[in-house]
């Protein structure tokens, strides 16, 4: 791989308004690239660094797993028992029954209604359903409840239909059981053990230090930018909105694959693909691309207002590359023109 024509392409990205962020692979450890293009604040003109730590929208679904399996580990959770047994009335939504249980969550295959239209590819659904509650108020799952609460179910439980609305119950299931916040469960259980010292579920409000803000593009005016600031939960939730860097989510997949977060029978659960969608399949909080029987990529992108991310370890030659990006476009061309200079397989367009 030529670093500096990668390099040198990414800041062409960048000039065009077509990637701002930070990437960053490594193989087995070992540095191979790290750069950062764009600016983290458009209006104060401060440029992306490599430490810069920005939002990673539904890449934030493999840490909310990691700690429900680190719970189901201490016994505390189970992937079988019926939430119905777990959860009073007033913390789950009316369409959750008997059948329902946390590997359903997991797996995206409970059936359960979504918050927001997730085949919109406008933010138009999203935004509406956020709006119908004091979103900048938001500061746990629970908040959230009210947005699916009353919603019928969309299908029964082992259909595959991908929901955040499952990674927003997980938190409440967290909380509820722990009787803790969800981001302090989560630090203890995983962002500490994996050495994620720069990863938070972080009050936006409270200006972190080193944050990207989000942009979101305009499709007709492609040099106007906006903020995601109205458009996102004040604080990030169990099914997106971590703030993170690109090295924290490095040193995660290091984690996990080191056996440092959760044991390796928890981990194969997570890369187990218990639903299929097309080319790619789901495990535990985690997107699969599987060949026959082997899971050869894994790992997890992210889309919100403001914010794209990706995050694919390879695992046949161990690598490991992650593009975090402050608008809405971008990390996904990136990563796929850097497994292509590296030559590694990914069926995924």
């Amino acid at each position: 791989m030529d670093t500096a024509a990668l390099a040198a392409w990414l800041n062409e990205q960048a000039e065009q308004h077509l990637f701002s962020g930070v990437a960053l692979v490594t193989e087995k450890g070992q540095t191979l690239f790290e750069h950062a293009a764009g600016l983290a604040h458009r209006g104060h003109r401060v440029p992306m660094s490599t430490t810069s730590r920005l939002q990673v929208a539904s890449v934030t679904k493999m840490i909310t797993a990691a700690t429900a399996m680190r719970m189901v580990e201490e016994g505390a959770l189970s992937l079988d028992r019926p939430l119905i047994g777990y959860l009073p009335a007033d913390r789950r939504p009316n369409a959750l029954d008997e059948r329902h249980t946390l590997h359903h969550l997991l797996s995206h295959t409970s059936g359960l209604p979504n918050y927001h239209d997730d085949e919109d590819e406008t933010w138009e659904s999203f935004t509406a359903a956020l709006e119908r509650i004091p979103f900048s108020r938001a500061r746990g799952p629970l908040d959230l409840l009210p947005l699916f609460a009353d919603l019928p179910a969309t299908g029964d439980p082992g259909e595959y239909a991908y929901c955040d609305a499952n990674f927003i119950l997980i938190g409440i299931l967290i909380e509820w059981v722990s009787g803790r916040a969800f981001a302090d469960v989560a630090k203890e259980k995983v962002l500490l053990p994996a050495g994620m010292a720069d990863s938070d579920f972080a009050e936006l409000d409270l200006e972190p230090a080193g944050f990207a803000t989000g942009y979101v593009v305009s499709e007709t005016q492609p040099d106007t930018w906006r903020s995601n600031i109205y458009q996102l939960t004040a604080r990030g939730m169990p099914d997106g909105g971590m703030t993170t860097t690109a090295r924290d989510l490095d040193r995660f997949i290091d984690a996990l694959g080191a056996g440092t977060i959760v044991t390796k029978e928890s981990l194969a659960r997570m890369l187990t693909p218990h639903a299929l969608d097309e080319e790619e399949a789901y495990g535990y909080g985690m997107e699969l691309v599987v060949d026959g029987d082997s899971t050869i990529i894994y790992g997890h992108s992210g889309l919100d207002p403001g914010v794209t991310a990706v995050v694919s370890q390879y695992v046949g030659p161990g690598v490991t590359v992650t593009v975090l990006c402050n608008q809405d476009r971008g990390s996904w061309p990136v990563a796929q023109k850097i497994a292509a200079e590296l030559g590694l397989h990914d069926p995924r367009e």
